[in-house]
């Protein structure tokens, strides 16, 4: 077996680049990628290959260009960053067999990695990214396999490799899905901040051709170490924004990703409102003013909030594993209204099974031009129908095989009551979810991208929710410390 095997997580294959994310391991999961798509019967159609703002994805994404052309699958490469869900929507609205994204989206700049995007543009599930792993995997462990591949601009002129740029037909797409008249007259003045990513020039745009006349950004250079920042859209990540929007007295402020696929958000005052806000606020926009229907899906680490409102809808709620290639199951599945994770990452039916963190900023527009409300007093409208809600979660490092190991040993170490509460309820949907009896809820789980075992909790109050968090520190702290006893 190869000393470091290439390993899918909850959206793609991600790992350091120069270590673990180099170019020769890129051509073997390209080749990987390949053969599937052959044994599927898939090649024929193409494949789109895009790329983000992270340093060398574009050399990358050229690499998986040519090594597609060297198997004999047509490739439309974009000429510029493209944002994952506009690549996604270019692989359902060509045709295409399916599609390849080179990002590593919200990850540290050191990250890169390969999306894989099938015929219907949403995420991959594992029946799909287990035998490429297990194809990846095997062409490494025939030492020294030469991958075949077709130098660029060879595999230009023979016609297998055809430049595109998906935005135009994307940004028709968005703008399909949204109240243009309605933005329009709201007269909005919002800020954007793409953090440096694939969405630069593209959330701004979406919104200036909605409706959005006044609009300032930052942010929209090119910057492959993104500031010294993670690209993800969370309060500690936001100063800029949030200045921006204080200081110049913008109405909102929305931010998404490294490439595109999440939402994050201000309020007027500069205020951070949260993913868990944000979707709540997109399904009570659907359902109040647009008056739709249908079943809601939400990860089994995403707020109650939801959960109150799909009962006073009476829609009907299906609960996933974290991961949005869970929701897109169900998207394919069934007729779902709304979907939606803790990440921030949002699916809405009518699009592709797929999270769009620039369709859901537009939404958002529209639900402050159709309330007239401040984003304030929107999220006061929220408390109102469904209580007051504090989420918070902590990142605690763990390397593969002490995760493992930790995780085996909590399911003996449950407890029956969490910060002087009785656990009503334990779900083993992803890790461990304890629901209390006072409807508070903690939940631990080992990250599927990151060497991390994350803690979430939320809460009606930042007390309760302090509580329920260093609870869940000390028990993971506890067990980790007789699994390190005992090994």
């Amino acid at each position: 077996m190869p000393s470091r095997p290439i390993r899918f997580g909850t959206d793609g294959w991600r790992d350091v680049i120069a270590d673990g994310f180099t170019f020769e391991r890129v051509r073997v999961v390209a080749a990987a990628m390949a053969r599937y798509l052959h044994q599927q019967g898939l090649a024929s159609r193409g494949v789109g290959v895009g790329y983000d703002g992270r340093f060398l994805s574009g050399r990358f994404a050229r690499t998986v260009a040519e090594v597609l052309a060297g198997a004999g699958i047509p490739v439309l490469l974009t000429r510029r960053e493209t944002p994952t869900p506009a690549l996604a929507a270019a692989v359902v609205e060509r045709g295409l067999g399916g599609g390849i994204v080179v990002t590593a989206s919200h990850n540290p700049p050191e990250f890169n990695g390969l999306k894989f995007k099938p015929p219907y543009g949403g995420s991959a599930t594992e029946a799909i990214t287990a035998p490429i792993e297990r194809e990846a995997n095997a062409i490494l462990e025939e030492d020294g396999a030469d991958v075949p591949w077709r130098p660029l601009e060879d595999a230009v002129a023979a016609g297998l490799v055809e430049w595109c740029d998906p935005i135009e037909p994307y940004l028709r797409r968005l703008l399909g899905l949204v109240d243009m008249e309605a933005i329009a007259r709201a007269d909005l003045a919002v800020a954007v901040d793409p953090m440096h990513g694939a969405a630069r020039g593209v959330l701004a745009e979406a919104l200036r051709r909605a409706g959005v006349r006044r609009l300032v950004a930052v942010r929209e250079e090119a910057n492959p170490g993104f500031g010294g920042l993670n690209p993800e859209p969370i309060e500690p990540n936001l100063g800029p924004l949030k200045s921006c929007v204080r200081d110049g007295g913008w109405q909102a402020g929305f931010a998404v990703d490294g490439d595109g696929d999440r939402i994050g958000m201000v309020d007027e005052t500069g205020g951070f409102v949260n993913a868990h806000q944000i979707f709540s606020l997109v399904l009570m926009h659907l359902v109040e003013h647009r008056g739709l229907k249908g079943e809601v899906v939400k990860t089994v680490s995403t707020t109650s909030m939801i959960d109150r409102l799909a009962r006073r809808y009476g829609l009907p709620l299906v609960e996933t594993p974290v991961g949005f290639k869970y929701v897109c199951a169900r998207m394919l599945e069934g007729d779902v209204l709304v979907g939606g994770e803790e990440s921030g990452g949002i699916g809405i039916r009518g699009h592709i099974p797929e999270r769009d963190g620039i369709l859901s900023a537009l939404i958002m527009a529209e639900l402050m031009a159709t309330t007239r409300l401040p984003v304030s007093g929107l999220l006061q409208e929220l408390v109102r129908r469904v209580g007051p809600h504090l989420y918070g979660r902590l990142d605690l490092h763990f390397d593969e095989s002490r995760r493992q190991a930790l995780v085996q040993r909590l399911a003996g170490h449950a407890p029956d009551r969490i910060a002087d509460v009785p656990v009503k309820e334990v779900k083993r949907v992803d890790g461990f979810k304890f629901v209390l009896e006072d409807g508070s809820w903690l939940m631990v789980r080992p990250s599927g991208t990151e060497p991390l075992v994350r803690v979430y909790a939320e809460a009606d109050r930042p007390e309760r929710l302090n509580a329920l968090l260093g609870t869940g520190r000390q028990w993971v702290e506890h067990v980790s410390a007789g699994e390190r006893s005992h090994a």
